[in-house]
């Protein structure tokens, strides 16, 4: 399996850049990239993501997100507040799996906070 996981320990530090740097470097190179964002929080439904910032910046990546919460939070904290179901570790690494399956590398972008 090539899949890596950018995380960080808080929001605004730099995981976007970091993940589409990594991307753009494996494009570069002749791999296909896919780029899975398990949940994003903080933007609205018509409002690009985080995702949406990696493809602008690294180049044509296939791009997933799971799911999408309004308030800038935890994402189990948003998704409750939202009245959501949360994302949960099974179906993130169901997704992954299957984007690994049809691509050379796979990244995906955790939430800010490690935990």
């Amino acid at each position: 399996m090539s899949v890596l996981y950018v995380s960080g320990t808080g929001t605004e530090i730099g995981k976007t850049v970091t993940t589409a740097a990594i991307a753009a470097t494996a494009l570069a190179r002749g791999r296909s990239v896919a780029v899975l964002k398990p949940a994003q929080t903080g933007v609205a439904p018509h409002e690009p993501g985080d995702v949406a910032e990696v493809e602008r910046l690294a180049g044509k990546v296939t791009t997933l997100e799971l799911a999408r919460y309004p308030e800038p939070l935890a994402p189990a904290t948003a998704a409750q507040r939202a009245g959501l179901p949360p994302v949960g570790p099974q179906e993130i690494a169901e997704a992954a799996a299957k984007l690994d399956a049809s691509h050379d590398l796979v990244l995906v972008e955790g939430a800010g906070g490690l935990l």
